[in-house]
């Protein structure tokens, strides 16, 4: 005889401890493989930016050379140019290490920068980076040549990005 109220037609549904603790388990590891993942996608994205800043660094500098070079200032150890209106400090035809040469030239927001503790160098570093460039190890520094026909050094590290 069957009891009121249970049916034999439906099977009883649901999880049993087992079987939820198997998922809880298979989550754990799924998030054990992927936030690792996330945190090299955003250390890889604040390097391919520091990359970008390096081009365009270089850029600017060569573009300040070409206008040293037209205006014959280009083998001075101090001098201006003016690009876009602006006027800019250089150093042997490239733009100085401060705020008013490679700082002006490319004019970079979103970036943290100050002078670096080297002479006639000036350092980026990403935004997202709360700490000071040398402290956090995740920079970009440009030094301004010190004698003629030689190029500005740009060091990157990115050994604590």
């Amino acid at each position: 005889m069957r009891k009121p109220g249970i049916s034999s037609n439906y099977p009883q549904t649901g999880f049993t401890l087992i079987e939820l603790i198997a998922v809880i388990v298979l989550l754990g590891i799924l998030t054990a493989v992927a936030v690792p993942k996330f945190i090299d996608l955003k250390e890889a994205a604040i390097e391919m930016s520091m990359e970008d800043l390096v081009g365009a660094v270089k850029g600017a500098a060569n573009m300040a050379y070409a206008k040293a070079i037209v205006e014959d200032v280009h083998q001075d150890a101090a001098a201006t140019i003016t690009v876009n209106g602006l006027v800019i400090d250089i150093a042997y035809g490239y733009p100085t290490g401060t705020a008013t040469g490679i700082d002006r030239m490319i004019n970079q927001s979103g970036w943290q920068k100050r002078a670096s503790v080297f002479a006639g160098a000036w350092v980026y570093w990403h935004g997202v980076i709360q700490e000071d460039a040398g402290a956090a190890q995740c920079y970009i520094r440009y030094r301004q040549p010190t004698v003629v026909n030689t190029p500005p050094v740009v060091d990157v590290q990115t050994s604590g990005c």
